[in-house]
C-alpha cells in the first residue's frame, strides 16, 4: 500500500502513544520505546510494505533493496502506521499477529522503482516470541521493560477521540487481576463519556490486562453493568488470545514453506475460472470453453495412480484444456492442456526422466515432499500446462506444499521451485491481469490481435 507523507516522515507507533524519537543523522530510521520514525526522502507518496518473521533474524538482505536501519524497541500495545498530519493506515493486517508486549527486532530496507516512480519500504519486523509444541509463547523482556512486581497488575485503556486517528490513553496498576479489571472498567466507562459521550454500543475501546489486550464493544452500551462490562473484556481477551494462537501458528506453519515465487493466496478454482469466462465473454463470445465430465476425470485420476487435490479436480471440471489454435494463448508460454494431452506428455516425461535416472543414478534418493526438488520428472507430477518441453505440473506429494504449481523444463527439470500455491493462486493471478491490465507472473502483459489473445514481456 502506499502512504501520503506530506513532511518527509511517518511513524510505526502503538496505539495511544506518538513517537517523538530523535532521529539519527547517520539513518532514515530512529526506534523509541514505542516505535520507529522513518523518513521518506522527499514529501509524496511512499509504498510501505511489513513483513512478520517468526524465526531467528538472519542477514539475508532481499534481492533489489538496501538495508538502511535495525534496531529493537519495545510494542507495548497494537501498531500501526501513522503519518505526520494525524492520518491512521489501518490496513496492516499482519501488525495484529503480534503478541503484546514484545520486544520488536525491526531492519528496514529502502528502494526506488523507475518504472512506478515510488520509493518504497519494506519492514521486517520480528517479535521476541517462541513456539512452544505450536503454541505461541511471549519471551520475558522484562529487562527492557519498566519494573512490575510479580504480584501488581498493569491496566491501560485507549478511547477514540472526535479527531480521527486520535485517541487517549490512561493506565494504572494494582495488587491483584481482580482489582485491575475493576479500575479497566471504572476508567472505560470514565474516559468514554469524557471522550465520545454519544457513544453507541458498537463503540470500540482498546483495554490491556497484564500482558494480554482486546479490543472491546459495549462500554457504550448503558444498560450493562459494572460487572457485565468486566465479563465484556474477559471474553474479549480471550478471544483475542484464542485468534493470535491461530495467527501464529498459521504463519509459523507458512514462514516454513518453501519459498514460492508468487504468494498469491489459494481461494477457489471455480471462482477464479468465472472470472476468465466473464472476460472471455466480453472479448472474445465467440471462443467455446467446455469442462469434462466426472467419469473422464475419475478415469484419468485412476490411470495417474496418484491422489489429486481437489483444485486440480476443479480445473478439469472447469475446462477440458485450450489449444492454442487458433493463436489463442491464455497462458504466456504454455498450452493448457485437456486431460487426454496431460495423460500423454505426463506419460512421456515419466518415460524419458526416470528411465534416465535409473541408468545415471540408480541410488539417489529423490524427496517425497510437496515443493521440495526432485530434479527429476515425477508420478507425483501431473502437468497442466506446456509447450516444447516446458511445462507447469501440479505437484501432487503430501506436505504443506500439497497442490502447488511448478515449472519444469527440458534442461533444469524442476529448478525454478514453486510458482504459485495452487491452481486457484494461478488462476487468480492470471483473472486479476485478464481484468486489469496488471502484469502477469513478473513481467507478461497480454493484448487482444485480431480478435486473439496474445502475451508480450515486458520487465
Amino acid at each position: 500500500m502506499t502512504v501520503d507523507v506530506p513532511d518527509g516522515w511517518y511513524s510505526l507507533v502503538s496505539t495511544g502513544h506518538r513517537v517523538d524519537a530523535v532521529p539519527d543523522p547517520a539513518s532514515v530510521v530512529a526506534a523509541s520505546d514505542t516505535g520507529v520514525n522513518v523518513s521518506a526522502a522527499r514529501p509524496g507518496q511512499v509504498a510501505v510494505s511489513i513483513d512478520l518473521a517468526y524465526r531467528p533474524p538472519t542477514d539475508h538482505v532481499p534481492n533489489g533493496w538496501t538495508l538502511e536501519s535495525s534496531g529493537t524497541f519495545i510494542a507495548a500495545a497494537l501498531l500501526r502506521v501513522e503519518t505526520p498530519d494525524g492520518v491512521v493506515h489501518d490496513e496492516f493486517a499482519d501488525l495484529a499477529q503480534i503478541i503484546l508486549p514484545s520486544e520488536i527486532t525491526y531492519r528496514m530496507f529502502r528502494r526506488f522503482r523507475e518504472d512506478t516512480g515510488l520509493e518504497q519500504h519494506l519492514f521486517e519486523l520480528t517479535p521476541a516470541m517462541m513456539l512452544d509444541q505450536g503454541r505461541p509463547a511471549r519471551i520475558d523482556v522484562s529487562a527492557h521493560a519498566s519494573p512490575n512486581p510479580d504480584a501488581e497488575t498493569r491496566w491501560q485503556v485507549a478511547c477514540p477521540t472526535s479527531t480521527p486517528g486520535a485517541s487517549v490513553l490512561t493506565s494504572g496498576c494494582e495488587t491483584n487481576r481482580a482489582d485491575a479489571l475493576h479500575a479497566l472498567v471504572d476508567a472505560g466507562l470514565t474516559l468514554l463519556q469524557r471522550e465520545t459521550p454519544d457513544a453507541g454500543p458498537s463503540a470500540p475501546i482498546f483495554v490491556s490486562l497484564g500482558a494480554e489486550f482486546a479490543w472491546v464493544k459495549g462500554f457504550g452500551d448503558r444498560a450493562l453493568s459494572d460487572a457485565d462490562l468486566a465479563q465484556v473484556v474477559l471474553d474479549g481477551i480471550q478471544g483475542e488470545r484464542n485468534r493470535a494462537v491461530e495467527r501464529v501458528a498459521a504463519a509459523a506453519i507458512s514462514a516454513s514453506r518453501p519459498a514460492v515465487r508468487n504468494a498469491t493466496e489459494p481461494s477457489s478454482v471455480v471462482r477464479q475460472w468465472k472470472r476468465i469466462t466473464a472476460w472471455f465473454e466480453k472479448n472474445v463470445p465467440s471462443y467455446i470453453i467446455e469442462g469434462a465430465g466426472e467419469s473422464r476425470i475419475a478415469d484419468a485420476q485412476k490411470r495417474t495412480g496418484v491422489e489429486w487435490p481437489s483444485e486440480l479436480v476443479e480445473l478439469f471440471r472447469c475446462v477440458d484444456g485450450l489449444p492454442r489454435e487458433p493463436w489463442m494463448a491464455l497462458l504466456p508460454n504454455y498450452e493448457l492442456f485437456g486431460l487426454d494431452a496431460m495423460l500423454d506428455q505426463r506419460e512421456m516425461m515419466t518415460d524419458i526422466w526416470q528411465t534416465g535416472d535409473a541408468e545415471n543414478d540408480p541410488d539417489r534418493v529423490i524427496s517425497k515432499i510437496a515443493g521440495e526438488y526432485a530434479w527429476t520428472f515425477l508420478d507425483e507430477f501431473i502437468p497442466i500446462a506446456g509447450l516444447d518441453g516446458y511445462f507447469l505440473f501440479v505437484d501432487t506429494r503430501p506436505g504443506e506444499m500439497n497442490g502447488c504449481i511448478t515449472v519444469f523444463d527440458k534442461v533444469n527439470s524442476d529448478e525454478s521451485g514453486p510458482q504459485w500455491l495452487s491452481v486457484s493462486a494461478l488462476l487468480d493471478d492470471l483473472a486479476t491481469s485478464l481484468e486489469t491490465g496488471a502484469p502477469f507472473d513478473g513481467g507478461w502483459r497480454h493484448d487482444m490481435s485480431d480478435g486473439h489473445l496474445q502475451w508480450e514481456f515486458s520487465a
